[in-house]
């Protein structure tokens, strides 16, 4: 006699689908799409870099 439970697969019970939400597909207020907050982003990001970068090589 097996004293290993029953491992039985068992059908996961149907979730309902989560109401939809509209005002997530809108666009950000701000430079018209996700896209351009991104590149405003990463283009801080460097201008950060290359100014550090220039002022460690001025005086170091």
């Amino acid at each position: 006699m097996s004293t290993a439970p029953n491992l039985t697969p068992v059908e996961p019970a149907a979730a309902a689908a989560p109401a939809r939400r509209p005002e997530l597909d809108d666009a950000p207020p701000l430079l018209g799409s996700w896209r351009n907050i991104y590149i405003l982003v990463l283009g801080t990001f460097v201008l950060f870099v290359a100014v550090f970068w220039g002022l460690t090589e001025a005086y170091a």
